[in-house]
């Protein structure tokens, strides 16, 4: 049996993210996809492919044999999302949290933030992953950047 093939807006819907994203996400490899006639389709498998290669970021297989540590197998994540009037603002917010984030600390093993501001809506996205650790140490940054304000 053939995988599904989903379009661009099938895609942004599971994922969350605007068309204009995913497209992009194609252009730049991060989603394999094909082009039948003018619109691209993305195959099942890539897809899944993709949504897993999210928690991992160097591409290896984590450690799941069940002689390996619990908090060496988890990856959790979390987006914050900010109504947040102006992408000047909201990209202050997001400087704030790379500062934070290039003081890494090694217990945090490995993680991810992506920013995304939606003019259309003056949301901006703030998404995470990676260990329990490293959330909770995030999220704290955002609790005392909501406090100075």
């Amino acid at each position: 049996m053939e995988p599904k093939l989903y379009s661009v807006d099938e895609i942004a819907r599971f994922l969350d993210l605007h068309p204009k994203t995913v497209r992009r996400f194609i252009r730049e490899g991060k989603i394999k996809a094909r082009k039948i006639g003018r619109a691209w389709k993305i195959n099942q498998n890539d897809l899944r492919e993709y949504a897993h290669g999210e928690f991992t970021t160097n591409n290896e297989e984590p450690d799941m044999s069940p002689d390996s540590r619990l908090s060496d197998r988890i990856s959790v994540s979390a987006v914050v999302e900010v109504h947040e009037g102006s992408r000047e603002e909201a990209s202050r917010i997001s400087n704030s949290l790379i500062a934070v984030l290039n003081c890494k600390d090694p217990s945090w093993g490995e993680s991810r933030y992506d920013f995304v501001y939606y003019p259309e809506t003056k949301k901006a996205r703030f998404i995470l992953y990676g260990s329990p650790q490293f959330l909770r140490d995030v999220l704290k940054a955002f609790e005392a950047f909501a406090a100075g304000t």
